[in-house]
């Protein structure tokens, strides 16, 4: 599996190279937005590992657009930006995962690892007129393509594997966001919320992706 690495810092360019690449990764390294996106087309990377302070342009800009033009690229947000504002502004981009520097190489490769687990299991599952497409990270409204993020994807994966049952907030943060994500429970909801409204014929009146008062939601289809 490839890792693009976006990070203008010398030294935690060849630190996080030397970590994923000794985990069995290949990895490729670049100091700039603009390289990256051009690098993302060329190198077809399975993680996209970004830095949001860059030289040439914000990396939220870089985020926003990988979700734009290459919502199959998973994207693990790697920054000083620690606020609660900055942790959910790059959820609300497409990030996958948010890790805040200085970090924990152990606890970074695992998320990693993790990542790519969950981006193994594969699988198409038919929702209304929704096609969702697990394994090439895809969905179709009657032929027809529906923008949905690598994270909403997991979710509603999450979801599917326990169709028809209820599952807690805690085991949703759990399984899609990784145990050592800073994430808390209002990002489920945040994220439901704007998932409905993508995939739902009513969002004010759900079908499919349906809340468990007192646990946390569930998927009927």
């Amino acid at each position: 599996m490839k890792i693009l690495i976006v990070e203008d810092e010398p030294g935690l360019q060849l630190g996080l190279s030397d970590i994923f690449e000794e985990a069995g990764y290949k990895t490729r390294v670049c100091a700039e937005g603009k390289t990256a996106l051009q690098w993302i087309r060329d190198f077809q990377p399975g993680l996209v590992v970004l830095d949001l302070g860059l030289p040439d342009m914000d990396g939220t800009h870089v985020l926003e657009k990988i979700n734009t033009d290459h919502m199959d690229v998973p994207v693990l947000v790697l920054t000083s930006r620690a606020s609660e504002t900055d942790v959910v502004e790059g959820f609300r981009l497409g990030a996958f995962d948010y890790v805040t520097k200085p970090f924990s190489p152990k606890i970074l490769l695992a998320r990693v690892d993790a990542l790519m687990r969950r981006r193994g299991a594969g699988g198409k599952v038919k929702m209304g007129d929704i096609t969702l497409d697990f394994e090439r990270y895809q969905a179709e409204r009657n032929g027809e393509a529906l923008h949905l993020t690598t994270r909403e994807i997991d979710l509603l994966r999450f979801l599917h594997k326990h169709q028809g049952k209820p599952v807690s907030r805690h085991d949703i943060l759990d399984e899609v966001w990784g145990m050592e994500s800073e994430a808390g429970t209002r990002t489920v909801d945040t994220h439901i919320a704007m998932l409905r409204k993508k995939v739902e014929p009513n969002p004010d009146r759900p079908a499919f992706i349906l809340s468990q008062r007192g646990i946390g939601y569930k998927l009927v289809l």
